[in-house]
């Protein structure tokens, strides 16, 4: 009789293990598909800053040679500190720490970029991980429980067969 008690509540573990590992990966697949569509939406964010920054380095480049023909003929309305003096000596050298900066720029939004989907995959992948691991350490505890109760009842069993003799 107790071989049958043991066989029906493992069965019904069994059964919620089953119906838990379905849920589960549904789950999964719901979370996959929300981060998908999160990294979609970083990486569109991330396009418009570096269209944004392009827009900037344009406007910067221009303005720049601008202050720069100015100094040349000695038009500046206001004094430029020596060293932002020195940066408009020609063409070359503003172009090019223009350049550097619109560089450096990029490099911080890709970076970021990259940073925040690597988050999103880590997080999820670790969320999914804990998930299945707690999964089967519940089943794991379930199947000692029943192991073990069905031994205490065994135990008492004989017990009070020992009694009656």
């Amino acid at each position: 009789e107790l071989n049958n008690v043991w066989d029906i509540l493992m069965k019904y573990e069994l059964q919620l293990a089953e119906q838990l590992e379905e849920v589960n990966k549904d789950f999964e697949r719901t979370m996959s598909d929300m981060s998908g569509t999160f990294t979609e939406t970083v990486q569109n964010y991330f396009t418009q800053c570096r269209e944004l920054e392009l827009m900037h380095h344009d406007k910067l480049t221009e303005t720049a040679l601008l202050i720069m023909e100015k100094v040349v003929k000695n038009e500046l309305e206001e004094e430029l500190p020596e060293e932002l003096r020195l940066l408009f000596v020609d063409k070359d050298t503003i172009t090019n720490a223009v350049n550097t900066s619109h560089d450096q720029h990029n490099q911080k939004i890709d970076n970021k970029e990259d940073d925040i989907i690597t988050r999103v995959g880590n997080t999820k992948e670790s969320y999914n991980a804990r998930m299945t691991e707690g999964e089967v350490n519940r089943n794991r505890a379930r199947v000692a429980e029943i192991n073990h109760f069905l031994e205490n009842i065994r135990e008492e069993l004989e017990q009070y067969e020992n009694l009656d003799r």
